[in-house]
């Protein structure tokens, strides 16, 4: 059984909280993402083992997604296909944050080579330590 904290909430106008208001609030979104979280691993189970489950204008159910594991001679040969229709392969291939940190370069050294590109998105995570 899953149980939902009753205490209301209220919302104020942003320049109007304090501190508090907003550590309130970021404790009731982590309570109901959690919440939410345990409802869709409920329902995957379900769907598992009956299929899937239709509202009026949602389905949910497992589907498939694709992606592409090159190695490093498919990578050579996909670059030079690329080449021989005309194509630069470097207006196509990008160097992902992953291979670029297994490269064990400092941000200086990538710096000469490319534009360092930051975005930031507003999520939650875990403190460190």
């Amino acid at each position: 059984m899953i149980a939902l904290q009753n205490k209301p909430l209220e919302l104020k106008n942003p320049k109007d909280m304090t501190t508090d208001d907003a550590i309130q609030i970021a404790e009731k979104i982590t309570y109901f993402e959690a919440g939410v979280k345990g409802l869709k691993e409920h329902l995957k189970k379900f769907v598992e083992l009956n299929g899937p489950v239709e509202t009026i204008d949602i389905v949910w159910d497992k589907f498939p997604s694709c992606s592409w594991k090159f190695t490093p001679q498919g990578k050579r040969e996909f670059a030079e296909m690329i080449a021989i229709e005309g194509m630069n392969p470097w207006d196509y291939l990008d160097f992902s944050k992953g291979s670029l940190t297994k490269l064990g370069w400092s941000d200086e050294v990538i710096g000469q080579y490319a534009e360092n590109k930051t975005n930031y998105s507003f999520r939650s995570k875990k403190k460190e330590g």
